[in-house]
C-alpha cells in the first residue's frame, strides 16, 4: 500500500478488524518470508551470554582488586556483563529491525545482509545500550536500598522506561538518532499508536504464555514417564522431554522474532513509511492516529 502524504487519515476499517491479532498475523505473514532471519534470536541468545560471560569474569576481577571486597567485585562484573548482553541483543534486533524493513519495503533480505547492516549502526547501538543499562542499574540500585518502596519504584519505573523506549531500536535502525533523541521519538510515535501498541503486546504476551503453559505440561509428563514408567513409556517420556526443549528453544526464536517484526510494522505506521506487503485492513484499521507526525 502507499501511504498519503497528504495529511488525509488513512481510511478505519471496523473495530473487529483492527486488532493485535491482526498486527501479529501480518508479522508472521512476512517473516515465513524470511525463515533464515529465525537464526538471529538463536544467535543473540547465544552471544548475549557468551558477551555477559566473557566481561562478568574480568569485571569482577578488577572490582575486587580496587574495592577490595567480592561485593564490589560483584557489581562491577554485573554491570559489564549487562552491559555487554545489551549491546549483542540490541545488534541482533536491530539486524531483524532491518530485515522487516527490507520485506516491508518489497527486497529479500539476508541473514549475511541483515547482520551487515547492523554492524554498520554499531555506534548508536552502543548509545542506546550503555543508556539502557544504565538505567536498568539505576532501578535495580533503587530496589535494593529502598526495601518495599523501592520495588514498588523500580516496578513503575521499569514499566514507563518499556513503553516509552517501545520505538527505540526501529527509531535507530532508520533514523540514526543517539539514545537520548530516540527515546523522545519513540514516546513520540507511541502516542499515535497506544492502543494498538498495547494490544499487540498484550495478545503477543497471553500468547507465549499459552505456549510455555503448554510446553512445561510436556515436559513434566516427560520427566514422569521417564523416571516412572515401564521401558516403553521411558523412552516415550525421553522423546518428549527431548521434543520439549526444542520447543522452547524454537519458540523463543519465533516469538522473539514475530515480536520484533510487530513493532517495526508498529513503527512504519506511525512514521508514515509505506508498508507494501503488509495487509491493508492490518494497518489502516489497526490505527487511529490523532495527527501524523513526520
Amino acid at each position: 500500500m502507499t501511504i498519503d502524504n497528504s495529511g488525509a487519515h488513512p481510511p478505519v476499517v471496523p473495530a473487529t478488524k483492527a486488532n493485535g491479532r491482526v498486527i501479529l498475523a501480518a508479522s508472521w505473514s512476512m517473516l515465513k518470508a524470511d525463515k533464515q532471519l529465525l537464526w538471529v534470536p538463536f544467535l543473540s541468545g547465544v552471544a548475549s551470554v557468551t558477551a555477559a560471560v566473557l566481561l562478568f569474569v574480568p569485571g569482577f576481577l578488577v572490582g575486587r582488586t580496587v574495592g577490595g571486597t567480592d561485593d564490589i567485585g560483584g557489581y562491577v562484573g554485573g554491570a559489564l556483563a549487562a552491559f555487554a548482553a545489551s549491546v549483542v541483543a540490541i545488534y541482533f534486533q536491530a539486524a531483524l529491525i532491518i530485515g522487516a524493513n527490507q520485506r516491508a519495503e518489497g527486497r529479500q533480505p539476508t541473514l549475511r545482509g541483515v547482520l551487515g547492516a547492523a554492524w554498520r549502526l554499531r555506534v548508536p547501538i552502543l548509545g542506546w545500550a550503555l543508556l539502557t543499562t544504565t538505567v536498568g542499574l539505576a532501578m535495580r540500585a533503587l530496589e535494593e536500598r529502598l526495601g518495599f518502596l523501592g520495588k514498588l519504584f523500580g516496578f513503575l519505573g521499569g514499566l514507563a522506561w518499556a513503553i516509552v523506549s517501545f520505538l527505540v531500536v526501529p527509531v535507530v535502525v532508520v533514523e540514526g538518532l543517539g539514545p537520548v533523541a530516540a527515546v523522545r521519538r519513540s514516546s513520540q510515535l507511541l502516542r499515535d499508536t497506544w492502543g494498538t501498541s498495547l494490544r499487540t503486546t498484550l495478545r503477543f504476551g497471553l500468547l507465549q504464555v499459552l505456549v510455555w503453559l503448554g510446553l512445561i505440561a510436556a515436559l513434566v509428563v516427560g520427566l514422569v514417564l521417564a523416571f516412572t514408567g515401564p521401558l516403553t513409556l521411558t523412552v516415550a517420556g525421553v522423546l518428549l522431554v527431548v521434543a520439549s526443549i526444542l520447543g522452547f528453544v524454537g519458540m523463543v526464536a519465533v516469538f522473539s522474532a514475530i515480536s520484533t517484526y510487530a513493532r517495526a510494522v508498529i513503527y512504519r505506521y506511525a512514521a508514515g513509511l509505506p508498508t507494501p506487503g503488509v495487509p491493508e485492513a492490518a494497518l489502516a484499521g489497526a490505527f487511529t492516529p490523532k495527527k501524523r507526525r513526520r
